[in-house]
């Protein structure tokens, strides 16, 4: 006897997407539940130069407790005191949320971890994004803001292992290689300024200047090299440096740049998270058939990466012969070459990320 079966496809494709539409949401309430379980306690930080306003969020009680304390050693000590026996605080279950205020939030930031407790240092552009409309602004209403924000985005906290040693040298290198950059700069876009209204006194002037201009030279020159020293000193610097240079166009200080940016290629999950960090990401701007705007850039993005990434990328261009070919082949078919230009930073990002995740060299195929 022969037994005919007859499925209906439609019917069976509209059954698998429920299943996996379920199948997430579970995922979801199951992760929501390791995360309310991971978190007792939410305490956001606002910290400033001389002092740290704290705000404790407590779900289960619902209240708010906030206080002051000093931005110093004996400061972190009496917030310990005050989480652990007036507030029965655990480290280990807390999550502490910080805005990037640079240098200030160093000390408390190795204070807290070296505690074991979960540190999330988020943008403080995120924030503000996130709380809506506001009115009124002060430390102790900030405070209390970031520790709303903990709570309600504690699924999405970005938990990152403290700086190493070498990278927060590389850190503080790079910020005193810009400074000294920006000096010279200023002095030499005066002088040539001046060069076109009256060049006998703009000529009177860079001679009295011409030593700082040879001082702040020789001190980048210096910046430089202490930079990789550091690189060739560490070995797992040195290794993903070495990978990353070996793409044409791709030097050590945007490399460097990359992995103090990225935490050594470990902050994101994928190649267009980065691109997007960079400002390299082109996004759409359209909204049913009123607005048709042009794809482009965002302008949140690291600036500094990206203005390196595009010396980068004109490099690239020039002595890569792969990136040459393909930069002509697509300026010759009409594009704009601003957007051939963008398209290069995005492959020589992919192809930084390709040798880092590959642990190989990049390797040229062909030869123009």
């Amino acid at each position: 006897m022969r037994t005919e079966i007859h499925i209906d496809i439609e019917a069976l494709r509209l059954t698998i997407k429920v299943l996996n539409v379920f199948a997430i949401i579970n995922l979801i309430h199951k992760f929501m539940k390791t995360t309310e379980n991971l978190y007792q306690t939410f305490v956001g930080i606002d910290v400033s130069k001389l002092t740290l306003d704290l705000t404790i969020l407590n779900p289960q009680v619902k209240k708010l407790n906030h206080r002051v304390f000093d931005n110093s050693d004996e400061g972190y000590q009496k917030l310990q005191n005050w989480l652990s026996v007036h507030h029965e605080i655990v480290f280990s279950r807390t999550l502490f949320c910080l805005e990037h205020t640079g240098l200030y939030t160093r000390s408390i930031d190795r204070f807290l971890r070296e505690r074991k407790a979960y540190v999330w240092m988020e943008s403080s552009l995120h924030i503000k994004k996130s709380l809506g409309l506001t009115r009124g602004k002060n430390d102790k209403i900030d405070s209390q803001r970031i520790a709303e924000y903990a709570y309600r985005f504690s699924d999405k906290a970005s938990i990152r292992d403290y700086c190493t040693p070498s990278l927060q040298i590389l850190r503080d290198l790079l910020t005193t290689r810009d400074r000294l950059n920006k000096s010279l700069k200023s002095i030499l876009v005066s002088i040539k300024e001046l060069k076109r209204v009256d060049i006998h006194q703009a000529i009177n002037l860079e001679t009295f200047q011409m030593a700082a201009i040879r001082g702040l030279k020789a001190s980048i020159k210096e910046v430089e090299e202490a930079m990789i020293e550091t690189v060739e000193n560490d070995k797992q610097l040195k290794i993903n440096c070495d990978l990353a240079t070996s793409i044409p166009g791709v030097g050590r200080i945007l490399t460097i740049k990359l992995m103090v940016y990225t935490q050594v290629f470990t902050r994101f999950e994928s190649v267009r998270q980065l691109a997007c960090y960079c400002g390299v990401a082109p996004f759409e701007h359209r909204s049913g058939t009123s607005i048709n705007g042009k794809t482009g850039v965002s302008k949140f993005a690291n600036m500094d990466l990206k203005s390196t990434l595009h010396l980068a990328s004109l490099s690239a261009i020039q002595y890569n012969p792969d990136m040459k070919a393909y930069y002509q082949r697509k300026v010759n078919e009409g594009k704009s070459k601003m957007s051939v230009i963008n398209a290069v930073r995005n492959k020589l990002l992919s192809r930084i990320i390709a040798v880092i995740n590959r642990k190989t060299p990049y390797v040229i195929l062909s030869q123009a």
